[in-house]
């Protein structure tokens, strides 16, 4: 498909122009050549956020609780993020034909986002200039090959790129890294992932498991980068005592409809009731359907009819389970800034919860914090956000995982999944710090 000159703002030619001025490269040439530009799609084919507000609603009481969860599916709210519980607050996506009805329960609350569409329309733009400066970068060969994969991180990329890049960097470091799949998703994609070092250990890592939260999976590569080519002098001991199997993108389906037509889409593809997706995880078979979950397939946080009717879950979890000696899982979402320990279905804690898990996450959201000053909270699902029942990390310690943790990515609630290209690396930095934290640690 060829990218028109009408499909990109002002701003991304100018830029451009720019990055053109020191090449010999045209404008012309660039833009009329055949680049595969998943993104640039039609506006009438983009879902639009047109004078949706993201919310923040303060939970006092018992009565407030009721009345929120009384009216989430009459007045279609999307929940941005999960701590519904009382002395708590709840971030909510609510459509402007509902907003009026939302007031007239006289709930409290304050406006995050004035218009969601704004919001995405920057990020958009965002977007697309540094998609420019990204294949410019490539096709002049301004830098080095390592230092192309270093400007990787700048900037969001599309889902064909990822793959791209995923299998680079298997065939760039075949001596330490080789690639896997647990499966095919709904729509037949593959789940496809990158195996790292020789310990006798194993460590799994997963992002993008819904599909909005794009910096999850940004991370999740920044790890990876960081095993490869990084020069942490820790590097050798992980690599000799762990073995890492990492699958960037646990939800391809669902990532490729949040960049093509609908941002802020959550779940994978499947069809409900004329409803796309079940939340994959929620639909783990471990406590399923024993609270913190939605029965409504429209909602975002639907469970799916059955335990792993989701085939996204059901490879994973059969990947996990099969796999031995599996001393950590964790699995990257965003946002909140929290580092989580099972259990999510109960408010009673694993065994291990006291002595090893807990502090493995202070020790963790510690170590984040003195990389850049960046405040997250640890403990368990379900006094951290709330009941929250067929999660991944549940399974995961059902299975014998020694150390599964939920993590909640930046910020709090300023850009929530619209997280500006700019923090990326820094997102990365201070999570690799947290992950160095947990593997120093971890019992065999």
């Amino acid at each position: 498909m060829r990218l028109l000159l009408t499909q990109i703002s002002l701003a991304a030619i100018v830029a451009l122009t720019v990055i053109l001025s020191n090449t010999n490269l045209s404008a012309e040439a660039l833009l009329t050549d055949d680049i595969n530009y998943t993104h640039s799609q039609p506006a009438s084919s983009i879902k639009s956020y047109d004078q949706h507000r993201v919310i923040r609603i303060k939970i006092h009481n018992e009565d407030q609780l009721k009345t929120l969860t009384e009216n989430e599916n009459p007045l279609h709210f999307d929940y941005f993020t999960h701590h519904k519980n009382i002395g708590g607050h709840i971030d909510v996506r609510i459509a402007p034909e509902n907003f009026k009805k939302f007031q007239d329960l006289k709930l409290d609350y304050e406006t995050l986002i004035e218009n969601l569409q704004t919001v995405l329309d920057n990020e958009r733009k965002e977007n697309e200039e540094y998609q420019i400066k990204w294949e410019v970068t490539k096709r002049t060969k301004m830098f080095t090959t390592d230092q192309n994969e270093k400007h990787w991180f700048d900037g969001y990329h599309w889902y064909h790129e990822h793959k791209e890049w995923l299998e680079k960097q298997i065939q760039a470091y075949p001596a330490v890294a080789s690639s896997f799949s647990v499966g095919k998703t709904h729509q037949g994609r593959e789940q496809a992932g990158i195996k790292i070092g020789f310990g006798a250990s194993n460590v799994v890592l997963l992002g993008l498991q819904h599909s909005r939260e794009w910096i999850s999976c940004a991370v999740v590569e920044y790890i990876i980068d960081q095993l490869l080519t990084g020069n942490d002098a820790r590097l050798v001991g992980y690599l000799q005592r762990y073995t890492f199997h990492i699958i960037p993108i646990a939800n391809p389906d669902g990532f490729v409809i949040s960049q093509t037509t609908d941002r802020m889409h959550r779940k994978n593809a499947q069809l409900k009731d004329g409803c796309i997706g079940t939340d994959t995880n929620r639909n783990w078979n471990f406590h399923w359907n024993e609270g913190g979950a939605s029965t409504n397939p429209c909602a975002d946080d639907y469970m799916g009819p059955f335990a792993f009717s989701s085939p996204e879950a059901r490879n994973i979890a059969e990947f996990l389970s099969a796999l031995p000696n599996v001393v950590s899982f964790i699995d990257f979402h965003s946002y909140s800034q929290l580092w989580m320990t099972p259990y999510g279905y109960t408010g009673t804690p694993p065994d291990t919860y006291t002595d090893y898990l807990k502090p493995l996450a202070d020790g963790a959201v510690a170590a984040l914090f003195e990389v850049n000053d960046v405040e997250f909270t640890a403990g368990d699902i379900y006094h951290v956000v709330y009941p929250a029942s067929g999660s991944s990390v549940d399974y995961a310690m059902s299975v014998g995982v020694g150390a599964p943790f939920a993590v909640e990515l930046r910020d709090t609630g300023v850009h929530g999944f619209s997280l500006p290209e700019n923090q990326i690396i820094p997102s990365g930095q201070e999570t690799w710090e947290a992950l160095a934290s947990i593997l120093d640690n971890l019992r065999p």
